[in-house]
């Protein structure tokens, strides 16, 4: 019997629960992702593009680039956190030109520093959007070694204290952009299982489409591996990807 308690207690400890974040009064998701993901310390926020919970987009690029950050704020704020808790920001632009109105709506969002960040120009995001926003938030702003995805990130998967990180994944073949992201999904789960995960355990994602008008067809071939409890994640059309329609970079919990 005392066996048995130590079980359940050590499984009580070290199991981390995955909790979706759905605001009710924020933009809704645009394909099969929660806007956010708190698991432990940590919140992962889905890419929040411009508009706001009313579908409305501003017109101006510094109105734009705040309503982003709000967007942002009130997830994470629904995980308990705030904008002082983010270690990583990934932001995707359609036009280079507006940065440096964005890098200042951004200096004054974090009372003058930017936190780290990793920034992609992008011929095209999902919904015609201008500008997209992600986050990564810990409570003591620890990074737990994660790293902001990079489409130039090789494949292969890394164990980290408390996550699983996979760099991107491209399919090889496959006739269309449903077979190839369930190629590329599949590959991930192997690669996670040998590590003790799965793609069950998965709470952020990062989805690179040639072309971003497959954006849905790729939404049904995702939704299939994630029926339950979709990550979070981000989309977009880089000028490039090698090989493949698809490309996917995963962050999954031990």
């Amino acid at each position: 019997m005392r066996y048995a308690l130590l079980a359940v207690l050590s499984i009580s400890v070290f199991a981390q629960e995955i909790k979706p974040l759905l605001p009710t009064t924020g933009p809704k998701p645009v394909g099969p992702y929660s806007p956010g993901i708190a698991v432990g310390d940590f919140v992962f926020v889905s890419g929040q593009g411009v508009a706001d919970g009313s579908g409305k987009r501003p017109a101006d690029t510094r109105t734009q680039a705040i309503q982003c950050v709000n967007n942002v704020r009130a997830i994470l704020r629904m995980g308990g956190l705030d904008l002082a808790n983010v270690f990583s920001l990934q932001i995707y632009m359609t036009d280079k030109g507006q940065e440096p109105i964005i890098d200042q709506v951004l200096k004054d969002a974090f009372s003058g520093k930017i936190p780290p960040h990793t920034k992609l120009v992008a011929p095209k995001l999902p919904v015609e959007t201008p500008l997209e926003i992600t986050a990564y938030a810990n409570r003591s702003r620890q990074s737990g070694e994660l790293e902001a995805p990079a489409i130039d990130r090789p494949a292969g998967c890394k164990a980290l204290k408390q996550f699983i990180q996979c760099g991107v994944e491209v399919a090889a073949g496959g006739a269309d952009v449903e077979q190839q992201t369930a190629a590329v999904l599949g590959a991930l789960d192997a690669r996670l299982k040998v590590l003790g995960s799965g793609i069950n355990k998965v709470v952020a994602t990062n989805v690179y489409l040639a072309d971003i008008g497959e954006f849905q067809k790729m939404n049904a071939a995702y939704a299939s591996f994630f029926l339950l409890r979709p990550p979070s994640r981000t989309t977009i059309q880089p000028f490039a990807i090698t090989r493949g329609r698809v490309a996917i970079s995963v962050i999954a919990v031990r």
